[in-house]
């Protein structure tokens, strides 16, 4: 009986870090060192994506995904990563009336095979709009393209990325980034505790903050019950 119960307990564990992620099926691949890397895993219906960056050691981990690491190796894809430091105009925008179009200036842009992508990041690296360069001129010196919808975004710095697009249609050739600052439009903090509206359990209600079941965040009593931590995903 002893044994049984060591047996169900052991089985149990095992389960347990199974749910926790602990043991994740991947390989273990090389590549170029900081390359961005993209695999399509065909045997999925509809097939599924996986993306990274390279270790600066040369090393990275890819999921299988159903494959074998040799089948996982074979279809992996690397791109390139300049990283230059790129210029965008205009460099300060209005956001309640963002210009219709911008101007990217530095180098590398290449549309041999297609449009680079232009991506636009807030502070917190979350990506707020992705637009198609509309042209490249200039040798690759300059490249235009469409503002990205803003209506939702607040003011504060934002990174606008460069990616061409590799012969074989991904994404992957990173040129660089060019800063650019946002204003006219601040994030809201109703109930004035600190915590803007997005990320406030109930933006109108001081003593609640981001937990509204009462755990952690206050629960309606009041100071000093409150707890101004950010509990992160």
């Amino acid at each position: 009986m002893k044994k049984l119960v060591i047996v169900l307990l052991l089985s149990l564990s095992f389960i347990g870090f199974q749910g926790c992620g602990a043991l994740i099926d991947t390989c273990n691949l090389t590549g170029p060192p900081n390359a961005p890397w993209t695999i399509v895993y065909t045997n999925h219906v509809p097939p599924l994506v996986r993306s990274g960056n390279v270790k600066p050691d040369g090393t990275f981990k890819a999921p299988k995904l159903g494959w074998n690491c040799s089948q996982v190796g074979f279809a992996v894809r690397f791109g390139s990563n300049l990283n230059l430091t790129l210029a965008a105009s205009p460099s300060s925008v209005y956001l309640p009336g963002p210009p219709s179009s911008g101007t990217i200036t530095g180098s590398s842009f290449d549309a041999t095979y297609g449009m680079p992508r232009v991506e636009y990041f807030d502070s917190n690296g979350y990506l707020v709009g992705s637009v198609y360069a509309s042209s490249v001129t200039g040798g690759g010196t300059s490249l235009q393209a469409n503002t990205p919808d803003l209506s939702n975004a607040y003011s504060g710095t934002y990174q606008i990325k460069v990616t061409n697009v590799t012969y074989d249609g991904y994404y992957l050739n990173k040129v660089g980034s060019a800063t650019m600052t946002a204003w006219g439009r601040d994030r809201p903090d109703s109930d004035g505790d600190g915590w803007y509206d997005d990320e406030d359990c109930d933006p109108y209600d001081p003593y609640l903050n981001y937990d509204c079941n009462g755990n952690c965040g206050g629960g309606g009593y009041g100071p000093p019950y409150e707890v101004p931590t950010y509990c992160g995903y």
